[in-house]
């Protein structure tokens, strides 16, 4: 070696090892990935069929987890209608009020296709039942400890407002999004009171289908 050049510096022995590769490969692998519940509410940007109805169909079912613990309170039978009640809110308002809508707004040329109303109607139902599910424990609380079947029935029908306000807001609010924002005053006005019409709608008709179909509501006479 020439003089006045300097060697390579030595490996000193204190230096921390350089990190693996495998412990910043793994956190970038967990980011990538998201939760079950982000991945069931999550907006995706084309619509796909069989992804929309697997959504559903999972709120639907968390739905009939809070209906069964409704049905805590009485035992028996009172199970199987507070499962089935639940959710067939659910299914009426999406079979009847959201067709019903979809034409309302087409007549204002909305720029709307079944699979866009599939997808926010899929998306509104897994959210009421994400919400309604992470409910159900305390609502078999307060329906089994209640003294009073009126307090009892109010705590089980607070619980589905809240349900079904987040899941109306979700689809009002995807819908919404889709609709074009330059059209005249008139389609404007026409697009508001069609999606405000659908809101109060759903909520008569969830209310007529559960006060029908939850034995809790009406004091055990369905």
């Amino acid at each position: 070696m020439e003089a006045g050049v300097p060697g390579p510096a030595a490996p000193r022995d204190d230096a921390p090892p350089p990190p693996a590769a495998g412990a910043v490969a793994e956190p970038a692998a967990r980011a990538g990935h998201p939760s079950w519940t982000a991945a069931l509410l999550v907006e995706r940007p084309a619509a796909e069929l069989r992804q929309d109805l697997s959504r559903f169909g999972v709120g639907v079912g968390l739905a009939s987890v809070y209906g069964l613990a409704l049905g805590a309170r009485q035992g028996g039978m009172s199970f199987v209608h507070h499962a089935a009640g639940v959710p067939a809110a659910m299914v009426a308002v999406a079979c009847l009020g959201v067709p019903a809508l979809a034409i309302v707004l087409t007549l204002f040329d909305a720029p709307l296709d079944p699979a866009r109303v599939l997808s926010a109607t899929a998306r509104a139902a897994a959210t009421t039942g994400l919400v309604l599910g992470g409910l159900a424990p305390a609502a078999a609380l307060f329906v089994v400890t209640s003294g009073s079947q009126d307090t009892a029935a109010l705590m089980g029908l607070l619980g589905l407002a809240v349900g079904g306000a987040l899941g109306v807001r979700v689809f009002l609010r995807d819908l919404g999004a889709a609709l074009r924002r330059d059209q005249g005053l008139f389609t404007r006005s026409g697009y508001t009171a069609a999606l405000l019409g659908f809101a109060a709608f759903a909520v008569v008709l969830a209310l007529r289908v559960w006060w029908e179909a939850l034995p809790l509501l009406d004091g055990g006479n369905s």
